[in-house]
C-alpha cells in the first residue's frame, strides 16, 4: 500500500541530521518518502537556535511536500503567555502553541492536505498535532524520543550554570502529566528504546511498540578496511547538552590521559552539532583531539576510525549516535548508559566500561585488533531497510484499522 499522507509535527527543524532526533527523523522520513508516502512537515524555531544553512529547507523538500517552520517568540508577552500557561502546558508545549490566526490557518491547510493520520514526533508539538487530528476527524499516533520527565531530570541535575538550571527545572513543570496524558490518548506509541516501551507497558499503556531508528536503503554506512582509516578513536554526538558534554569532559579529563600513556601517539578525531564555549574550552585543553564542528556528515568521521566510542554518563531513551556506530565495522566502546534501550541480544556488539581505566584499556585493545564483534551484520539490519519496511507495515495496519 503507498500514497497515504501524513502530516508530522516535530520540535525543530530535522536537519541537518548531525545528532540524536533529527538523525531519527530525517532518515525515517525519507524512507517513507520513498515508499511512497505523502508528508507535510509542522515545526518551530527559536530565535536562539543557530542559523541553519541556506540548502536546509531545500534538503528537506524531498521528503515533504510542505514545511511550515513556525517561530517562537521571545519577547515578554510571549514569556508571559507561557508562564500563564504553566497550570496546562509545559514550557516547551506552550511555547509551540500557535496563534488564533495561524491555527486557524493551519488548520485549513489540514484539511485541504486531507491526511490519514497526524504524527505527534516526539511529544512538544502535541497541542497543536491534536488539534489537527481532531479537525481532521483522523488518529493522532505519537514517536516518543525518550520518557522526558526522566531526561530534563537528568539535565537539570547536570546543568553548570544557574541559566540552565533555571531552564530546565522550568521545563520539568507539568512534564510528566502531559507526556502521561500524550502517550495515553494517542491512537499509538512508537517507543524509540526497548526500555522506554517496557517503562510505559509497566504503566499499563497497551497500544505502543518498539520502533528504533531506522535508515532507508542499506543498514551500513561507508566501510572502509581498519589499515586504510585515517584515525584511531572517533565520535560524533551534540556537544551542547549537559549530559553529552559531562562525558566528553570525562572522557577528556580522566580516560585520554591514561589512554596517551597506553597507546602513545593516538589519533583522535571528535565531531558534533553546536559546540558550546565550554565544549570548545575543553578540546583545547586536548590538542590531540581533532575537532570538526556541525560536520555534515557523520559517515566521514565514524567511517575513518578505526575505534568508535560514546562517553555517555547520564540519559535516557536511547543513545541514537549507538545506533549509528552499529553501522560501522569498527568496535564500539561506551558505558552502561550507551547501551540502555537496546534489546539485551545486541548489547555484545559493545563493550562496556564505566571506569576510565577500563574505558581507556578497552580502547587501547581495540585499536590492536580492529575488528566488529560477530553477528554486527545481523544487529545492524534492524536499524536498516528490514527495519524501517515494519514501521512502515505497523503504520499501515493502524490506517487500516481507522
Amino acid at each position: 500500500m503507498s500514497g497515504r499522507r501524513l502530516i508530522v509535527t516535530t520540535l525543530d527543524l530535522p536537519y541537518p541530521p548531525n545528532y540524536g532526533h533529527k538523525v531519527d527523523q530525517f532518515n525515517r522520513w525519507k524512507g517513507f518518502a520513498e515508499a511512497g508516502w505523502k508528508l507535510r512537515l509542522i515545526c518551530w524555531k527559536s530565535p536562539i537556535d543557530p542559523e541553519g544553512a541556506p540548502g536546509d529547507l531545500d534538503a528537506l523538500r524531498s521528503i515533504f511536500e510542505s514545511i511550515e517552520v513556525i517561530p517562537i517568540g521571545h519577547d515578554t508577552g510571549s514569556f508571559l503567555r507561557r508562564l500563564v500557561r504553566l497550570p496546562l502546558y509545559p514550557s516547551h508545549v506552550s511555547a509551540r502553541i500557535p496563534d488564533r490566526v495561524t491555527l486557524n490557518r493551519l488548520t485549513a491547510e489540514a484539511k485541504a492536505f486531507a491526511p490519514d493520520a497526524v504524527v505527534n514526533d516526539g511529544i512538544y508539538g502535541g497541542f497543536l498535532g491534536n488539534h489537527l487530528a481532531r479537525a481532521c476527524g483522523v488518529p493522532a499516533i505519537l514517536r516518543g524520543h525518550n520518557v522526558e520527565f526522566r531526561y530534563f531530570a537528568q539535565q537539570s541535575r547536570l546543568a553548570r550554570s544557574t541559566k540552565a538550571r533555571i531552564t530546565t527545572t522550568l521545563a520539568r513543570l507539568g512534564l510528566k502529566r502531559w507526556e502521561d496524558r500524550m502517550t495515553r490518548e494517542s491512537a499509538w506509541s512508537f517507543q524509540i528504546s526497548a526500555d522506554d516501551f517496557d517503562y510505559w507497558r509497566g504503566q499499563g499503556v497497551q497500544n505502543l511498540s518498539w520502533a528504533p531508528t531506522v535508515y532507508p536503503g542499506s543498514a551500513h554506512g561507508t566501510l572502509i578496511p581498519a589499515t586504510e582509516r585515517q584515525f584511531d578513536v572517533g565520535y560524533i554526538g551534540n556537544m551542547r547538552l549537559p549530559n553529552n558534554l559531562a562525558g566528553l569532559i570525562w572522557f577528556v579529563n580522566e580516560v585520554l590521559p591514561i589512554l596517551r600513556q597506553l597507546r602513545p601517539g593516538v589519533t583522535l578525531r571528535f565531531a558534533g552539532a553546536n559546540p558550546s564555549q565550554e565544549a570548545l574550552a575543553l578540546f583545547a585543553t586536548a590538542p590531540d583531539i581533532v575537532l570538526v564542528p556541525n560536520a555534515p556528515s557523520a559517515d566521514e568521521i565514524l567511517a575513518q576510525s578505526r575505534v568508535l566510542v560514546n562517553p555517555i554518563l547520564s540519559g535516557s531513551g536511547v543513545n541514537v549516535k549507538s545506533i549509528d556506530m552499529l553501522r560501522y565495522d569498527a568496535p564500539i566502546v561506551t558505558t552502561r548508559i550507551g547501551v540502555q534501550g537496546f534489546p539485551a541480544d545486541m548489547q555484545d556488539q559493545f563493550v562496556v566500561r564505566d571506569d576510565a581505566a577500563g574505558f581507556a584499556k578497552a580502547i587501547a585493545e581495540s585499536l590492536a585488533d580492529p575488528v566488529a564483534p560477530a553477528g554486527r551484520a545481523e544487529a545492524r539490519a534492524v536499524f536498516g531497510q528490514t527495519g524501517l519496511d515494519a514501521q512502515i507495515a505497523e503504520y499501515q495496519r493502524l490506517l487500516r484499522q481507522g
